[in-house]
């Protein structure tokens, strides 16, 4: 019985610490005279060492705009979205090793006549559905669904702009963090490799129990 409950303790503090010990995977706190100068920014990131990552960077819908301590843009779409206006980030995991998020962070500024609007997609389905509701002063995006865990894959989020007041306007990003774990793809077995492991343990621990008992009513 002790056994038993040993075993079961210690698949709940498996399956428990699996989804836990969530911290940054890339962030950048962008500071500068002029970050928007370069495509991609990158001076001052902060990543996984088992990870790759673009940093911040824009399309050619938009323009660099010049502001101290952020990633600034002007030229957002003053009608209805427009998807070759946005900004842009890329991580990918190094080989062996796969990456689950947790959610994306950011601070911005918007300008008077900057976009009023807002969206965030991945590159997982072509950049077809909105994530999160992202504002132009910022937003925590929550990114524990499913197809945003186990990545093996580069992946590339956007973060788009439109129904500006004008062309001049700008919105900038002022600092930005992806959050989750980076895993060893062979450190943490998958939930369903974790329940049959289990099984076969209880299986074997019950057919020594039952083996044990028929050769002491055999003595």
């Amino acid at each position: 019985m002790k056994a038993t409950a040993f075993l079961l303790g210690s698949l709940f503090t498996t399956f428990a610490w699996s989804g836990a010990n969530a911290a940054v995977i890339s962030a950048n706190s962008i500071t500068g005279t002029n970050p928007s100068a370069d495509d991609p920014y990158v001076t001052g990131i902060s990543s996984d060492p088992n990870i790759t990552a673009s940093g911040i960077g824009r399309s050619t819908g938009i323009s660099a705009a010049t502001a101290s301590n952020r990633y600034s843009s002007r030229s957002w779409s003053t009608g209805a979205f427009d998807a070759t206006d946005y900004f842009t980030f890329t991580l990918d995991a190094n080989d062996g090793y796969e990456i689950n998020f947790d959610d994306f962070f950011y601070t911005g500024t918007a300008s008077a006549s900057g976009p009023t609007a807002f969206a965030f997609r991945s590159s997982l389905d072509g950049f077809a559905s909105d994530i999160g509701t992202p504002t132009a002063t910022g937003a925590t995006i929550s990114l524990t669904a499913p197809q945003f865990q186990h990545l093996t894959t580069p992946i590339e989020f956007r973060l788009y702009g439109y129904t500006a007041g004008g062309g001049a306007g700008t919105f900038s990003i002022n600092d930005y963090s992806f959050n989750g774990t980076v895993n060893g793809v062979d450190a943490i077995p998958e939930p369903s490799t974790l329940a049959l492991l289990g099984a076969g343990a209880l299986l074997m621990f019950g057919n020594q129990r039952h083996t044990r008992k028929q050769l002491e009513t055999a003595e």
